[in-house]
């Protein structure tokens, strides 16, 4: 009995199917890698970078340095000197002054340890009259100074500035207003002879300018 063709067939056939698969394969068109999307380019402009700010460090302050004035006409500010005379006081006693040291019968604590005073008055009226000193100190002359001045019946007072104040109000035509003024290395003292809260406020307002002016911080 003669056997079958139809298996061969399906078999030629599926082959022939496999074939073909395989050439469609072959020749499909290869698909594109994925790129990486491309940013469109920006119409706005790409700011710049700001520059950092650097704080300068701050300049230590100068120090101050006490100097001796030459004589009295420059031992307050000019300003100061200018208001005395226009209040009818003139320079009678000290360094440059209408009669020097002479016009002091003995010689003031100041002037004794190489400092200086100056008197400012109207001649003849002794109410009138406003006594400046000015004076360098060493450590020993400083802790003398203190000593004697405490002796004398001040109280010291510490400023925040770590300098020494002593002072006595006086009564207004009676006992003058007197201000002293210690730092590391200098003494400042005024006597006025108004006396009273008024003298006093006014000899701690000059012994400041004369502080001003002996260290530089004013002219």
């Amino acid at each position: 009995m003669p056997t079958p063709a139809r298996p061969a067939f399906r078999l030629a056939t599926a082959a022939a199917a496999s074939a073909l698969l395989l050439t469609l394969a072959a020749c499909a068109p290869e698909q594109p890698a994925p790129t990486e999307p491309v940013a469109e380019p920006s119409s706005e402009p790409t700011p710049s970078p700001e520059p950092s700010e650097t704080t300068p460090e701050p300049s230590p302050e100068p120090e101050l340095v006490f100097t001796m004035p030459a004589d009295c006409t420059v031992i307050l500010p000019a300003d100061r000197v200018g208001t005395l005379e226009a209040q009818g006081l003139t320079l009678l006693g000290g360094p440059g002054s209408l009669y020097g040291d002479e016009y002091f019968g003995d010689q003031t604590p100041e002037q004794l340890i190489g400092g200086m005073s100056c008197v400012w008055g109207q001649e003849g009226v002794d109410l009138s009259t406003i006594l400046f000193s000015v004076a360098p100190l060493n450590a020993v002359s400083r802790e003398s100074t203190i000593n004697e001045l405490v002796a004398q019946g001040y109280v010291p007072f510490e400023r925040e500035d770590s300098s020494l104040a002593f002072g006595v109000l006086g009564e207004e035509g009676i006992g003058p207003a007197i201000y002293n003024l210690i730092t590391d290395d200098a003494w400042f003292s005024v006597l006025n002879s108004l006396g009273g809260q008024t003298g006093f406020d006014e000899s701690v307002l000059f012994t400041e300018e004369m502080r001003g002016v002996a260290y530089g911080a004013i002219e």
